[in-house]
């Protein structure tokens, strides 16, 4: 909700750029808060960056390249590739121009937690970026990930990818109707949120990673308020017949939200419920080591155990590391070897007992829109296992 109030609070003083500070503003926020995929991620991290790269765009429109430079040291404490807004936003004249100061403020506000990072906890970059570059799903990757989300989660997916779309758009005719201006709060919207959009992709395409769908949120969230602001400077029939289409498709994905189940998000990788992962969690002794099944974190919140995986035992973290160094590059072996220069780990710890997912057999059922259902049962970890 914070976050919310603070988009609200950015698209509002961009709306006073255009004269019209209300409307447009609360029809932005309703549709970023009622997309189903943005919905789907409320606990991480992905409406504070929504909510940032809204202030960014503030910063970019009022041309304050300090307050440009600390949303951007923030965006990037949020989740490093959201450093790809903050290379768009450099692309306004405005910013372009005092470029030393936005990069030497966005410098001082993240650098200190970066070295904290590389210093104290042994690497400055966090783990999941050595664990999630090159993690395919089969034929399945950022860049086609949402066909794959489709064929779940049809309504889910359209309905985020209808307001996007209408970003994309809004974006094109931007470009094609003011291209003899070389300045403008519109122009400034599509750099930083258009082209940021596009470079946020491009960044999870290059690095290879799967489609886990909380990555597409900024860049649909920026797409969603681009569709929306866009219709400031329109003509008042254009205007009237945008608001009207956003409003329509507001209340078309808030109903969606408000009538279906809600066991599971609306877009989801899960495979149970948390009912169901309490159930596997109170058959764990207390105190005991267990071997994850390949999702821990729902168990390890409700058992009074200690869940294994390599996100939660740094002694895995180094043999990944060990591994990527083998099979990576010059280049990539060079900056896994400063990033992980400081890291240092104890004897990995030993499970004793082990979750198993199966699709039949004993154990706790299981069950989820993404995963056909299962069981997930206890045993011992074999000797030598």
């Amino acid at each position: 909700m914070v976050a919310l109030g603070v988009l609200g609070w950015a698209l509002s003083s961009i709306g006073r750029v255009h004269g019209r500070p209300l409307l447009l503003p609360a029809l932005g926020v309703a549709a970023v808060a009622v997309c189903p995929l943005l919905a789907s991620t409320v606990g991480m991290e992905t409406y504070l960056a929504v909510a940032l790269v809204a202030c960014l765009a503030r910063a970019a429109v009022c041309r304050r390249p300090v307050e440009a430079g600390a949303v951007v040291g923030l965006l990037v404490l949020t989740r490093p590739d959201l450093v790809a807004f903050g290379l768009a936003a450099l692309l306004v004249p405005a910013l372009f121009r005092r470029a030393l100061v936005v990069v030497g403020v966005a410098a001082a506000v993240a650098l200190p937690w970066f070295v904290t990072s590389w210093l104290v906890l042994g690497s400055a970059l966090p783990d999941t970026v050595l664990l999630k570059v090159g993690d395919h799903w089969g034929p399945w990757n950022f860049g086609n990930g949402l066909l794959l989300y489709h064929d779940t989660y049809p309504a889910a997916v359209l309905l985020s990818a209808l307001a996007a779309g209408a970003g994309v758009l809004a974006a094109v005719v931007t470009v094609l109707v003011r291209l003899v201006r070389r300045t403008g709060p519109e122009r400034t919207l599509v750099t930083v949120w258009g082209v940021g959009a596009a470079l946020h992709a491009g960044v999870y395409v290059g690095l290879g990673t799967a489609p886990y769908h909380w990555y597409y949120g900024p860049a649909i969230g920026a797409l969603t308020m681009l569709a929306v602001m866009s219709l400031a400077p329109a003509p008042r029939p254009v205007r009237g017949l945008g608001i009207a289409a956003g409003a329509a498709l507001v209340v078309v994905a808030g109903g969606f939200l408000v009538r279906r189940p809600w066991s599971t998000s609306p877009v989801t990788t899960i495979w149970a419920t948390a009912e169901q992962y309490a159930a596997v969690a109170a058959g764990v002794p207390a105190g005991t080591v267990v071997l994850s099944p390949g999702e821990p974190g729902t168990i390890a919140y409700y058992c009074d155990c200690t869940v294994v995986d390599t996100f939660s035992d740094r002694a895995l973290v180094a043999r990944a590391l060990a591994d990527r160094r083998a099979a990576g590059g010059p280049l990539q072996r060079a900056v896994l070897r400063l990033d992980y220069a400081r890291l240092r780990t104890g004897p990995p710890l030993t499970p004793t007992m082990r979750l198993v997912f199966s699709e039949r057999g004993p154990g706790v059922a299981i069950s989820s829109p993404w995963r056909p259902p299962g069981v997930i049962r206890l045993e011992p970890v074999p000797v030598g296992g």
